[in-house]
C-alpha cells in the first residue's frame, strides 16, 4: 500500500493491520486503485457508511499528510491471509425511505454485530462488475472488501449485516451467484408513502441521470421520458417487480414491510437468519426505535399522513399489493 508520494504500508498483506480497511476505489494511470483508511479501535455506529469514512478522515487528518492507496491485488491478496472474517449474516435490499436505515441502526447498536449500511466500495464495484472485462476483478475484489471489513477487530462480533443501496437490487443474481447461502431481507413500503417522503427531500435515485438508468431497468432515452414523480413511479415499479421475482425464485429472501414496524421487522430478519436476539438487545432496540434514524440526537415522529394522487403510481401500487398479498401467505 502506498502513499501519494511514498509507501507508506500499514502492513504487508502477511502482517496485515486488522485497524485499516479500504473504502474507496481510485483510477490512477488506467489502472484501479484501493484506498484506505484506519477505524483506529472505533466501532462502525454511523447511520451510513460514507459517515464513517468523514469522522476517520477527520481523525487521521493530522496524523497522516498523504492518502494510502494499493492495487486491487493487494486488496485481494490482504483478503486472502486475513484471520477471524465473519461472513455475511444477511444483505437488505430495500425501496428506500422504507426504515433499512433505522433497522441497520439497531442492528448495530449491540457489539456482537457489525451492520455497514450503504458502503461506497461495494456500490463502486458492483457497478464495475457490469463491465465485462473488469467483472472478474472486480467480484474478487468485493468479496475481498466485505471480508476485511467483517473481520472481528474488537474480539466480540458475531454476525455482520449489509444493508445495500437501493439500486442494488440489479445486482441481487450477482450477489447470490457469490454468497448462495447468505439470506436476503426484501424491505418495502406503500409506493404513495415512499413517494411522498422523497417529494420532500429527493434521494439520488429519484433524480434522472444521476444513476444508470440500466440499473432501473430502463434504458437512458426511456428514462430521459420520465420526470419528478413519474420517474420514481417507475424505479418503484422495478423495485417492486425484482422483489416479487426474488420472493418467489429464491428460498432464501424474505418479505418484510415498514408498517411491521422496527422491533418487529428485526425480530423477523433474525428469525430468519437464525439469529438469537437477547432481551437486553431488544430493550435497546426500543429505546433506540424513539429517535430519527439518519439524525440519532432527534426524537422520531411519524410523518404526517398526507394523501398522493399520482395516477402513474398504479402499476406500483398493484405490485405493492402483490408483494403484501405473497408476504402474507409465506409468513403463513
Amino acid at each position: 500500500m502506498n502513499s501519494a508520494t511514498q509507501p507508506t504500508p500499514p502492513g504487508d498483506a502477511a502482517g496485515l493491520i486488522e485497524e485499516w480497511i479500504p473504502y474507496k476505489l481510485l483510477r490512477q494511470d488506467q489502472q484501479w486503485r484501493c484506498l484506505w483508511l484506519s477505524l483506529a479501535g472505533k466501532r462502525i455506529v454511523e447511520p451510513f457508511f460514507s459517515d464513517t469514512i468523514l469522522r476517520c478522515r477527520a481523525d487521521a487528518a493530522h496524523k497522516q499528510r498523504f492518502p494510502s492507496f494499493s492495487s486491487l491485488e493487494y486488496l485481494t491478496d490482504c483478503a486472502a491471509v486475513a484471520t477471524d472474517v465473519i461472513a455475511p449474516s444477511v444483505f437488505i435490499f430495500h425501496v428506500s425511505r422504507c426504515g433499512s436505515t433505522l433497522i441497520s441502526q439497531l442492528l448495530g447498536l449491540s457489539g456482537k454485530n457489525i451492520a455497514l449500511s450503504e458502503v461506497p466500495l461495494i456500490d463502486e464495484l458492483l457497478r464495475m462488475s457490469r463491465n465485462q472485462a473488469e467483472s472478474s476483478a472486480a467480484e474478487a475484489a468485493l468479496k475481498a472488501s466485505i471480508a476485511l471489513l467483517g473481520r472481528r477487530r474488537l474480539g466480540q462480533e458475531e454476525h455482520m449485516f449489509i444493508k445495500l443501496d437501493s439500486w442494488h437490487v440489479f445486482f441481487a443474481g450477482t450477489l447470490r451467484r457469490l454468497y448462495p447461502d447468505v439470506p436476503f431481507v426484501l424491505l418495502y413500503r406503500a409506493p404513495d408513502e415512499v413517494l411522498l417522503s422523497h417529494q420532500k427531500r429527493r434521494g439520488m435515485q429519484t433524480v434522472p441521470g444521476l444513476i444508470e438508468a440500466e440499473l432501473f431497468g430502463m434504458s437512458r432515452a426511456e428514462s430521459i421520458g420520465y420526470d419528478g414523480d413519474r420517474y420514481i413511479a417507475k424505479v418503484l415499479e422495478y423495485y417492486y417487480s425484482q422483489f416479487l421475482i426474488l420472493a418467489e425464485q429464491d428460498a432464501r429472501s424474505v418479505l418484510l414491510d415498514y408498517r411491521q414496524g422496527g422491533i418487529e421487522i428485526v425480530r423477523r430478519l433474525a428469525e430468519f437468519s437464525a439469529i438469537c436476539l437477547d432481551e437486553t438487545e431488544t430493550a435497546a432496540m426500543a429505546v433506540r426505535s424513539r429517535f430519527h434514524a439518519k439524525y440519532p440526537e432527534q426524537g422520531f415522529a411519524e410523518e404526517k399522513k398526507e394523501s398522493c394522487r399520482c395516477a402513474d403510481l398504479q402499476p406500483a401500487q398493484a405490485m405493492y399489493a402483490r408483494l403484501e398479498q405473497l408476504r402474507t401467505k409465506l409468513a403463513g
